[in-house]
């Protein structure tokens, strides 16, 4: 059975990433506590660690380090998440095995995408339409569905709304579920007793707080013809769900609930009002292709003309979690220079076409160009000083083994 230790402070991610693992027999081991995460990792030997950053130097090079050190651990990969930190910081990362780092708020279906890369096992993701909304006003806590009923925001927003419950400390919860944009059939059955269950199973959520807000007849059906919901009253209209919730002593707040925009989309709901990080690539009202976060660590261009070579380096990289581009002329790299951000360039300087030395010295006017590594053979003594005083941040004759190629990369974005 394929094992995963989960490093994280986070209840909502723990536990999220834990039920999902677990839904697909991969084995979970967690750990909360910073200080025993290393000897978690040695005791368990996981096939992969899923660190996650609280804020940029909170510990974490302590326990990579020592993953670094032990010869047992220095190869197990691992995926991070963290705050947004300096492209080459995380770029630096890769020697202790880092292959993803992923920018919070975290798209969880892109993170799951490589964690199912890394251990060989493909897992389901739920890829329908769906808006979730969850906050709270006062003592009544409001999850709003749209477009479609999707399992993993509906697993995302059990854990959310157990975060919000203990955070708060809401002895009883009042609960509304407005489904009032969603057009609900006999197919959808089996995602409302997930979304039910999923609210239920919270601790402190008794059904009799729980109200749902429908114009459907078939959720009508639904919900009188199921023994096990049978406490959960429905209606088409708010203000009557909200009078049932607070009772005749509560209805001065009904008006006001509802003026107060209960459903606001604003980032800034307030310190009363929490909203789900429910965050998706897919959810393109919220994100387009260029927030995109494919948890990249490192970006490396390869410009080398002889196509073995090239490809080569790039599986050297690519063994390490790395991005790779291939260009085989200068001219080439530098008409996709400013659409890419690179970390680092290794440059076969006896190009063909002759623009070696004379792409370092355009890279050497660039502000904030990343590091140019020389990688090529038969080069005189005379000629690599020359490569070196235009720029070149490092020299390697070919060929070298892969780790030597790795770790002068990664050696100089360290610096």
């Amino acid at each position: 059975m394929k094992k995963v230790l989960i490093i994280d402070e986070n209840p909502l991610f723990r536990e999220y990433l834990k039920q999902k693992l677990s839904e697909e027999q991969i084995e979970v081991v967690l750990t909360q506590e910073r200080r025993d995460s290393f000897a978690k990792m040695i005791t368990n030997l996981p096939n992969l660690i899923i660190y996650d950053i609280e804020k940029i130097n909170s510990g974490e090079n302590e326990f990579f380090e020592q993953k670094l050190s032990e010869p047992n651990t220095i190869t197990i990969p691992t995926i991070v998440t963290g705050p947004h930190q300096d492209k080459n910081h995380i770029a630096g990362m890769a020697k202790y095995g880092v292959i993803k780092y992923f920018e919070k708020p975290v798209q969880f279906d892109l993170l799951l995408e490589s964690i199912g890369k890394v251990l060989k096992t493909p897992l389901y993701m739920d890829d329908s339409p769906c808006v979730l909304d969850i906050h709270r006003n006062g003592e009544v806590i409001f999850i709003e569905l749209a477009m479609g009923l999707n399992h993993e925001k509906i697993m995302l927003m059990r854990h959310r709304l157990i975060e919000m419950i203990n955070r708060e400390n809401i002895d009883v919860p009042k609960v509304v579920i407005m489904l009032t944009n969603l057009n609900l059939t006999f197919a959808d059955g089996f995602n409302l007793e997930f979304l039910l269950d999923s609210i239920l199973t919270c601790p402190k959520v008794q059904q009799k707080y729980v109200k749902v807000l429908s114009l459907s007849q078939y959720m009508c059906d639904f919900l009188s013809g199921h023994a096990d919901y049978n406490e959960i009253e429905m209606s088409t209209t708010l203000p009557r769900i909200l009078t049932s919730l607070l009772g005749t002593q509560g209805s001065s707040n009904v008006s006001d609930l509802i003026t107060d925009k209960i459903l606001s989309q604003s980032e800034n709901l307030g310190s009363d009002s929490t909203s789900v990080d429910t965050r998706f690539s897919s959810d393109t009202s919220v994100y387009n292709s260029q927030h995109k976060n494919t948890g990249t660590v490192l970006k490396v261009a390869v410009i080398d003309d002889n196509q073995s070579s090239q490809e080569e380096i790039i599986n050297i990289f690519n063994a390490i979690g790395a991005e790779c581009v291939g260009y085989t002329s200068g001219q080439e790299f530098l008409q996709k220079y400013h659409e890419e951000n690179f970390n680092a360039i290794i440059l076969d300087v006896l190009l063909k076409d002759q623009t070696g030395l004379n792409l370092i010295r355009a890279l050497n006017t660039e502000p904030l160009s990343p590091p140019v590594i020389v990688y090529s053979q038969g080069v005189q003594r005379d000629f690599i000083v020359k490569i070196l005083t235009s720029g070149a941040k490092g020299f390697l004759l070919k060929p070298q083994k892969p780790q030597v190629l790795v770790q002068k990369v990664l050696s100089l974005l360290d610096q």
